[in-house]
């Protein structure tokens, strides 16, 4: 199945390209999980029931978070699931060292390298609005999407938090409402497909 968004040609030098990968990932540091940002990521989110919500509400076989941080929610999903067949994906060099597991692997969410349709379901919280640019957010839209197989779970931050707010977070680059993901989302899938919302999740059942 072709997908509608046809990545564009690299606008920058290799080089500079290079560069701005890296420096992304220097701000995801250990100060970032523990004490900058968050202040322990380990206990920012109650993982364990998260992943308990997820596996009864959707049935999958095989699972990837993209952005998983310190592979957390990935950790919990596989504990609770033995037998699924998961992954984790996140740039930061660190979050990966701290996640420690095989699972568990440094990647660009704009270029992924699993094959088409590999997993049942594909996770993404609060990844995509760090990416520098629209173009690079559709570019990760449209490979989250090529890898799914039955449905992708979307969720971020759809209003701009207060400085005190745990949703705060310097290193964001954009904020954008739900009504607007929702928009990029249906420039990406197929007409076929079934997009809802179920509170704050965006969910593409694919046909």
């Amino acid at each position: 199945m072709e997908n509608k968004l046809q990545k564009s040609k690299c606008l920058l030098p290799q080089k500079e390209k290079l560069s701005e990968k890296l420096t992304l990932q220097s701000k995801f540091d250990k100060n970032y999980y523990f004490g900058g940002i968050y202040s322990n990521y380990d206990e920012f989110l109650d993982w364990e029931k998260i992943a308990k919500d997820l596996i009864k509400r959707f049935k999958f076989d095989s699972f990837l978070d993209i952005g998983c941080g310190c592979g957390n929610l990935i950790k919990e999903i596989k504990k609770q699931k033995p037998d699924v067949d998961a992954y984790g994906i996140d740039i930061s060099e660190f979050a990966i060292k701290k996640a420690n597991a095989d699972f568990i692997f440094l990647a660009d969410c704009k270029n992924l390298s699993f094959k088409t349709n590999r997993f049942d379901a594909v996770h993404i919280l609060g990844t995509f609005s760090y990416l520098s640019t629209l173009e690079e957010i559709k570019q990760a839209m449209t490979e989250a999407y090529r890898v799914s197989k039955k449905f992708i779970l979307f969720d971020d931050v759809y209003i701009k938090p207060d400085k005190e707010s745990d949703d705060y977070d310097p290193y964001r680059q954009h904020v954008f409402s739900l009504k607007e993901w929702l928009s990029f989302w249906r420039e990406i899938v197929e007409k076929d497909d079934i997009i809802e919302t179920f509170k704050d999740e965006i969910i593409i059942s694919k046909a």
